[in-house]
């Protein structure tokens, strides 16, 4: 089984190396748009979700955890992650999820190599960068069509557990 988590830096990611070693574990990094997706910088794999390496049907789970709202175009991202699983693949995703939003605010885009602000930026922690990363989606209910647009059958499921300190309102 093949298993391309969207992270490589991470506590996360080392686990799941060592504990699903009879699996082929798969992670990477957004390392900017120097590099192509494939490129391996300094022992790290660079992948862009908007356009990955993977050959199509490859990959038999994909793990994204809080990567898609830091994708300039997540429509694009969601189209390559639906390409590149096998069929009866599946992706466990995670993101900031706006409840109170029928429509997905886009809070930034790149147009023609610039980032173009349309909100306050916000950035949200980044393993590999102390000023984190931009947020370019705020992803409302509408989400859940552009995932079924890509091709996924999407199930939500919300957490609040007080003895797990998932406090407040839904994760």
């Amino acid at each position: 089984m093949t298993i391309y988590l969207m992270e490589q830096v991470t506590p996360f990611y080392a686990w799941a190396k060592m504990a699903l070693s009879e699996h082929t574990v798969i992670g990477s990094e957004y390392l900017g748009p120097n590099y192509r997706s494939g490129q391996v910088v300094m022992g790290i794999l660079h992948e862009d979700t908007e356009s990955l390496s993977f050959e199509s049907e490859s990959i038999d789970i994909i793990v994204s955890n809080d990567v898609f709202e830091h994708v300039s175009n997540p429509d694009a991202a969601f189209r390559e992650s639906y390409r590149v699983l096998r069929s009866g693949g599946i992706m466990l995703a995670t993101f900031p999820f706006h409840s109170d939003k029928d429509v997905s605010v886009v809070r930034a885009e790149y147009v023609h190599g610039t980032i173009i602000h349309h909100h306050e930026p916000v950035y949200h922690g980044d393993p590999l960068s102390p000023k984190g990363s931009l947020v370019f989606t705020d992803f409302g209910w509408d989400v859940l069509d552009r995932l079924r647009s890509a091709g996924f059958v999407v199930c939500i499921e919300v957490y609040a557990f007080k003895e797990l300190g998932h406090l407040g309102g839904a994760n």
